[in-house]
């Protein structure tokens, strides 16, 4: 992914702090959205009191960053009609786990924060599909990636 020494300086530099990303440079890991949770992202931001709403985390994936958490947050600047938010780079792993996500995002042609506009349901339905959804991926996806590791494992014995 990077051509020097340099690239790679500057990559460690940029994830020391809060970015401002372009909202289209977002890849989305999640099938759906929770119509409480916009509305209650939508006061946040129209509230006087509430200046600032947390940054999203991301990940840098290929020429666009993957939302590790903040879907909702990714959202509402585009209801705002705003092109950027604020973001910082997630450390908490899980990146393979997450690009399964993209992947399964990209199958459903869901790759962009956009994308999610007519997958907006009500709380209790979000709620079903989507934990129902990552509970039996997490599963499958869990194995996956063990099997790969044997693999991996095994080819450098």
């Amino acid at each position: 992914m990077f051509t020097s020494a340099q690239d790679q300086l500057i990559l460690i530099l940029v994830e020391e702090k809060e970015l401002k990303i372009k909202i289209t440079d977002l890849h989305p890991t999640q099938l759906y959205l929770s119509e409480k949770k916009l509305h209650d992202i939508q006061m946040l931001d129209q509230s006087a009191e509430i200046i600032n709403v947390d940054p999203i985390s991301i990940l840098a994936f290929g020429n666009c960053f993957l939302i590790t958490d903040g879907h909702h947050r990714a959202y509402q600047p585009l209801l705002a009609s705003r092109d950027t938010i604020s973001a910082e780079f997630d450390r908490d792993g899980g990146d393979e786990l997450y690009h399964l996500y993209a992947q399964a995002c990209e199958e459903r042609k869901i790759s962009s924060v956009l994308d999610l506009k007519h997958r907006i349901l009500p709380q209790d339905e979000y709620e079903a599909k989507w934990y129902n959804w990552c509970d039996g991926f997490n599963q499958a996806a869990t194995l996956l990636l063990k099997r790969k590791a044997d693999e991996t494992d095994k080819a450098n014995k």
